[in-house]
């Protein structure tokens, strides 16, 4: 049985002409780029050009450029760093952001507010996760001249694939004098991004989610946006972040962008069909099933659905998840979930999706090294699990029901 890999949304297979480019800077040029010697050098030009090319790729200048181990180290190094420097200048501040986020940029706002006793508050949502930017603006509008804001909103959703106006809320934020990050994981990569000329203040981006190496991240942060370092012990990335740069990983996401970039428009459209065939595949089967988030102002690659089944037999968490894998294809349920007794996807709940439903959810997302051919065939083995879930909760239901002796 071949298994089909549709967790691109999680992470993407490293392209081969990126590896293959690398190969050198894991070799023969293996100096220490704060060295100042030959190898040394040699490795900080590959580093300083690297930079060049993702400033180049997200319109940013490359002294707004820093490279970080991944997106949840780039959100964390925003938004407490952001924190840190609002304590050091003790200047009250609050944030702005949304329930919808990713866990990186969540759990960092619960660490701040717990830490610092700042106030949190969230925009509102429909129940297809598209944001009130009316409650954002009164939320800026009911604010103090003393008191600085950050606004954490994602340039897309990574459960649901929901883009989000980045562009406005910039507008708005500028307005009313706050500070804006976005967490732009999913985009990078996928859709064209303009940091300086959105008015983007930071801006987070991963190597693994467009083909580039796990391990390796950049946090985009507009100059002069007060911001102190999480890690100490040396003057690298311009003494914001100390620690041995990883130039070779820095080349393969600078490397991994511009390929993603530049084929983002034939990625789409190959994208687009593949999640046409998964869907008409499914209907063909007459699974009865609804598809979470925004109808059209997504990315096209996630797909989140959730599938009807029997409410009176409760799932118990990856039921479903495991039992895709155990026919050979391999979603996510867009949560961390790894136990029965937690809770499913927080992005689900949120919507206003019950536990039963939200574990009867999944997440597929597609890349352009997957083909039509494979995808139907993951359908196929998709509504056979579906139906086989379906009649097995259906005989639980019909079985007779003991009763203790009067």
């Amino acid at each position: 049985m071949k298994h089909v890999y549709l967790d691109n949304a999680s992470t993407t297979a490293l392209a081969p002409q990126v590896w293959e480019k690398a190969q050198p800077y894991f070799t023969t040029h293996f100096g220490n780029a704060a060295s100042i010697h030959a190898f040394g050098q040699f490795t900080k030009n590959i580093l300083e050009e690297s930079r060049e090319r993702v400033a180049t790729l997200l319109g940013a200048s490359p002294s707004e450029i820093f490279f970080t181990s991944g997106g949840t180290e780039a959100n964390n190094f925003a938004l407490k760093g952001f924190a840190f420097a609002m304590a050091q200048a003790k200047r009250p501040f609050r944030i702005i952001s949304s329930q919808l986020e990713h866990k990186a940029v969540l759990e960092s706002l619960a660490w701040i507010k717990k830490f610092f006793g700042t106030p949190l508050l969230f925009v509102e949502h429909d129940r297809r996760g598209t944001l009130n930017l009316e409650s954002l603006k009164s939320m800026l509008r009911h604010s103090d001249s003393q008191t600085a804001t950050l606004v954490s909103i994602m340039h897309a959703n990574n459960e649901l694939g929901n883009i989000n106006p980045i562009e406005d809320i910039a507008h708005l934020c500028k307005e009313y004098g706050a500070f804006f990050h976005t967490d732009a994981v999913q985009t990078a990569g996928k859709l064209p991004i303009h940091a300086k000329a959105w008015g983007v203040d930071m801006l987070a981006i991963s190597g693994h989610k467009f083909h580039g190496p796990k391990g390796v991240g950049v946090l985009y942060l507009r100059q002069g946006i007060p911001i102190e370092p999480l890690l100490h012990g040396g003057s690298h990335e311009r003494n914001r972040r100390a620690g041995t740069e990883n130039y070779a990983f820095a080349f393969m996401l600078a490397e991994a962008l511009q390929l993603a970039t530049e084929s983002a428009a034939d990625t789409a459209s190959h994208i687009q069909i593949l999640r046409e065939t998964f869907l008409s595949r499914l209907e063909q089967h007459r699974i009865d099933f609804e598809v979470n988030g925004h109808a059209t102002h997504a990315l096209p690659h996630i797909l989140n659905l959730t599938f009807a089944l029997d409410e009176a037999r409760k799932m118990a968490a990856d039921v479903l998840i495991l039992a895709l894998d155990a026919s050979g294809v391999a979603v996510s349920s867009g949560s961390a979930c790894t136990s029965g007794t937690e809770k499913p996807s927080h992005v689900l709940l949120a919507l206003g999706k019950s536990e039963q439903e939200a574990r009867a959810s999944v997440r597929v997302s597609f890349s352009k090294f997957n083909t039509a051919t494979e995808v139907a065939e993951a359908a196929e083995r998709t509504a056979t699990v579906v139906k086989r879930l379906l009649s097995a909760s259906s005989t639980a239901t019909d079985e007779p029901q003991s009763h203790p002796p009067s």
